[in-house]
């Protein structure tokens, strides 16, 4: 799906690029919006009445604990916006918002399902709170309502180490704080560090066994990071997780080793040149590789500059020429790990990566050498980058301001802790962390009883006895990291449960899990969300009460769905087998006066289409539709004298004509594109000049990746479209968007793997799971060798959409997606295969026409309009038309879809329109891209189908155009209306 309007380039630069500068210049940022609509035009002031920060630091671990109190002072309810850049490495593991006075903690919940939950209570004026972390190590927060003359107040917990540079928390909060405090404590330290706020050491003193040190204000603006200086742990340091288990941090001497590791005579460097690392600091990464080649002086130097689209090789005998290959590298595509199994084998391979899979995360990574793995942002997924390293005889080499440090960990001869065992030789858990030089140190999960062995790279083995007399204090942090570091191993979505559960155990938030706050039992019940342990007793015990009515009445709520949608499917059945007298006349009209922008149709005959309402900025895509045909209708043509793409299928002197599709075409007006116009030839580097103006945003990967397809450039608009998963600003909405363009591309296995993890990420709702279903029917169109397992799945996936009891926005869906099983039923009973169906729900409706739209944005309500050639309207509230149109149940609420069918449909144009009635005012994407599919001949050997994109702007009312149909022959609407006609209002 795509955007196609000027409007919401505008918008979302701003809001992104306006975040990024705030970024640079504030820390905590705060915003906020009136009636949570979240555009310029609602942007209000808030304050920050209070900005408390505690600091427990135990061993080479921080846990940070923010409490900010924000004040309104406008006349209006808002919307606040609450975001902290976190330290490196971070782990945020905790959220409450006040509910009442009392603070209520956040509940875990999908990212997709959190925002539309909390986006509902918003617009119904309760308090909801949300809280994300995205993949760039930024934490956000959305609470509402913020009453006039009061405040909220919000607690965010994280965890993070303490690095080779030390820990640093940025602030810089722009306006006057009415009060703050920043209290810091430690212990299990072999001295007390030098803790710094901007350039001013804070006086930190003995406290018990550990250390502390505080610091406040009034009414003065608070900047300067607040720091710690590294320093060395205790050798031993015991805390106890608050789910109970018991955490260790150990450390130790490393072994003396003789010499450096050998220098390697083959090196390869693996350089990641993908769409997220566009803005790393490749200058410091270069510096790296250049050292280790002067030092090393390798016989052979191979280059491996990989992505989505695989491997750009280059041989190299100098460091020099190493440096310039790699300076001049352009970085797009999304991050895919597949191109580290090419090459044979080498003594030694270098990986230059942020860990960021956004494509082909399935794929085997099997390189052919010991890997070391460099990490140089925060912002890296060091967890997995570790795995990585350690799965493949390598270690993790953070790479911070000096390159030679990181040259020296390359040149050691042992790499650090390698495995950690219990007495039984049964494998620990293990993290291990930075520590000075000569050093080693390792998070670890105590074991039940017994020491713990430590085995070092060098062969040597530590045998740790744990001191089990006493409790452990109490502290969350080594245990966050640890859980951490599994959930790195969890990334396939086929491990999305286990993910989740894990997440959950430690209270870990990701850019796939937020955290929740609801007003009450009852929100709780209607999401269908638990509320969070450390609710009020009395609350708990009233939700579970409820929550076990409830669950007593599934059963019956799933009999009674079953029922209701065995009877809306008979009467379906019996509609498709009427015979509609295709002369008849309707009982109401169509006329221009009673709909917008829509002139009435031209008298037959012949019927040439009518003028359309003004053109809407829309991309036209074409595809073939399942089944194939034997003989398949020629591929669309675009008309350039017309403007119109007109699809024609094939004709014989038997067979009658079949109807054409017109749809007004795209007409490009990004600003972009008019440069890539000016000059193609000149494409490459105007297309960096564009890329460093308007790339924040997927829209422009999109927009630039259709422009270079329609000029056959297939292979790069994939590529260029692959880039929008890279952004720090994609999300489950971009997952779909891509997967939607691969399909046009023909990358349908990566189209599939999108689409599937999209319905991962968002379990509650069906549309996710409809769009998986469709793509697999069409993937399994064009590929017989897995058609059998594709058609089964995705019947599969429909019938259970339309037999489940879904919510009841949703209406309507279930018959849409029965009758999307039935026609691919008959390929499948072709191939041998079958789905268990009820046989009352089995049975091909195939038409002559169906128009199908749905859209993007959640509480927006688009009507799809057919005009017949009766000048009839089919219309939500005339859903059935004389000649047999029949339209699907009208949805309120967002996403569709919303289908027109007619089994028989006699000559002339049939007018597919969309009527935008009520647009959702509080996305924060500002529009909502629509979709709509127009069929000929569904369910038959002969279908095709057209699909065009219309962009709706946020305040955009009233009827667009999709399309015509022309059925040829002499049309029916030869005939006077009668007098008593009466027109639609």
């Amino acid at each position: 799906m795509l955007a196609r309007w000027r409007g919401l380039v505008a918008l979302g630069l701003a809001l992104v690029m306006g975040q990024g500068a705030w970024a640079q210049t504030a820390n905590p940022m705060l915003k906020a919006h009136a009636a949570g609509i979240r555009d310029a035009a609602h942007e209000r002031n808030l304050s920050l009445g209070r900005l408390d920060i505690a600091v427990e630091q135990r061993g080479s671990i921080v846990e940070t604990t923010i409490t900010a109190a924000f004040v309104n002072p406008e006349a209006e309810q808002l919307e606040g916006d609450f975001r902290l850049t976190l330290p490196e490495g971070a782990v945020v593991t905790g959220y409450a918002l006040d509910i009442g006075g009392q603070m209520v903690d956040g509940v875990l919940v999908d990212r997709p399902r959190a925002k539309a939950v909390y986006e509902a209570r918003v617009r119904q004026r309760i308090d909801p709170g949300l809280a994300e972390v995205s993949a760039d190590n930024v934490f956000s927060t959305r609470v509402y309502p913020i009453w006039p003359g009061r405040g909220r107040t919000i607690r965010v917990r994280f965890v993070s180490p303490v690095g080779a540079g030390g820990w640093r928390l940025p602030l810089g909060f722009d306006g006057a704080v009415g009060d703050w405090s920043i209290r810091v404590h430690g212990s299990g330290t072999a001295a007390r560090p030098l803790v710094t706020l901007g350039e001013t050491p804070m006086a930190i003193t003995a406290d018990g066994e550990g250390w502390g040190g505080a610091v406040s204000g009034k009414d003065k603006p608070l900047s300067g990071a607040l720091a710690i200086a590294p320093g060395r742990a205790a050798d031993l340091v015991a805390s106890t997780h608050h789910n109970g288990e018991r955490d260790l941090e150990l450390g130790g001497d490393l072994p003396a080793v003789a010499g450096n590791a050998a220098a390697p005579a083959h090196l390869r460097i693996y350089w990641d040149r993908s769409r997220s690392r566009l803005k790393a600091d490749t200058a410091r990464e270069i510096a790296l590789v250049r050292a280790a080649i002067d030092r090393w002086h390798p016989g052979k130097v191979e280059l491996v500059a990989f992505n989505s689209s695989g491997a750009q090789t280059r041989s190299v005998t100098t460091a020099a020429e190493a440096a310039a290959w790699l300076g001049a590298l352009d970085y797009r595509g999304a991050t895919s790990f597949a191109p580290l199994s090419l090459g044979g084998p080498a003594d030694r391979c270098l990986v230059f990566t942020d860990g960021r899979a956004t494509i082909d995360r399935n794929a085997a990574i099997t390189p052919r050498c010991p890997l070391d793995v460099v990490s140089s942002a925060g912002g890296d997924d060091r967890a997995w980058l570790g795995h990585l390293a350690r799965a493949h005889g390598g270690r993790l080499i953070p790479l911070g301001d000096d390159p030679a440090a990181a040259l020296a960990l390359l040149q050691a001869g042992t790499a650090g802790v390698i495995a950690v065992t219990d007495r039984d030789d049964r494998p620990l858990p293990f993290v291990p962390l930075v520590a000075a030089g000569g050093r080693w140190a390792v998070l670890v999960r105590a074991p039940g009883f017994g020491p713990v062995k430590i085995r070092l790279g060098a062969g040597q083995e530590v045998v740790r006895a744990i001191d089990g007399g006493g409790e452990a204090p109490a502290f969350d942090g080594p245990g966050a990291l640890l859980a951490q570091d599994a959930l790195a191993t969890l990334g396939a979505t086929e491990q999305r449960d286990a993910y989740v559960a894990l997440s959950r155990r430690y209270g870990i938030a990701s850019p796939s899990l937020s955290f929740l706050v609801l007003e009450s039992v009852g929100d709780y019940l209607n999401a269908k969300i638990d509320p969070p342990a450390t609710l009020p007793a009395e609350w708990r015990d009233d939700y579970a009460r409820q929550r076990k009515a409830m669950e007593a009445d599934d059963a019956r709520i799933a009999q009674r769905h079953f029922d209701q949608l065995l009877k809306a499917w008979q009467d379906e059945v019996a509609w498709w087998k009427t015979k509609f007298d295709l002369a008849s006349r309707p009982k109401r009209i169509a006329t221009s006066h009673s709909f917008d922008r829509t002139a009435p149709p031209p008298p037959p005959p012949p019927p040439p289409p009518p003028p359309p309402p003004p053109a809407p900025e829309a991309f036209v895509m074409s595809a073939p539709g399942a089944p194939p045909a034997p003989a398949a209708p020629p591929a669309p043509r675009v008309s350039q004298a017309t403007g119109n793409i007109v699809v024609t299928g094939s004709t014989s002197r038997t067979a009658p004509a079949v109807p054409s599709v017109q749809i007004d075409a795209w007409q490009p007006d990004r600003p972009y594109l008019e440069l890539y116009d000016g000059k193609p030839a000149d494409f490459a580097e105007r297309f960096r000049e564009a890329e460093a103006r308007h790339g924040a945003l997927p829209i422009f990967y999109l927009d630039t990746a259709a422009w270079l397809a329609r000029r056959g450039r297939v292979a790069e608009a994939s590529e260029m479209v692959l880039s929008a998963l890279d952004l720090p600003t994609a999300d489950d909405t971009t997952l779909g968007m891509v997967a939607d363009r691969l399909e046009r591309y023909g990358d349908w296995d990566r189209a599939v793997e999108l689409r599937d993890r999209q319905a991962a990420l968002d379990p509650d709702r069906p549309q996710p799971r409809r769009l998986l279903a469709l793509t697999l029917a069409r993937r399994a169109a064009v590929r017989p060798a897995q058609a059998r397992a594709d058609l089964t799945r995705a019947i599969t996936l429909l019938y259970a959409i339309a037999t489940s009891p879904q919510a009841d926005q949703w209406d309507g869906i279930d018959l849409i997606a029965l009758n999307e099983a039935n026609a691919m039923l008959p390929r499948l009973r072709k191939l041998g295969g079958k789905v268990e169906m009820d046989p009352r729900l089995v049975m091909l409706l195939d038409v002559d026409v169906r128009v199908v739209i749905d859209w993007t944005t959640d509480a927006s309500d688009m009507d799809l309009w057919v005009d017949e050639p009766t000048r009839e309207r089919a219309i939500y509230n005339n859903n059935r038309t004389a000649i047999g149109g029949r339209l699907s149940r009208d949805m309120t609420r967002g996403y569709g879809p919303e289908e027109y069918m007619i089994r028989v449909a006699p000559p002339g144009t049939y007018t597919a329109q969309a009527n935008v009635f009520a647009p959702d005012r509080i996305d924060p994407n500002g529009a909502t891209i629509l979709t709509a599919h127009l069929f000929r001949n569904f369910g038959r050997a002969n279908e095709t189908v057209d699909s065009v994109d219309i962009e709706l702007k946020r305040d955009e009312k009233g009827a667009r155009m999709i399309g015509r149909v022309v059925v040829p022959g002499k049309p029916v609407s030869d005939k006077a209306p009668v007098k008593d006609m009466a027109p639609l209002p």
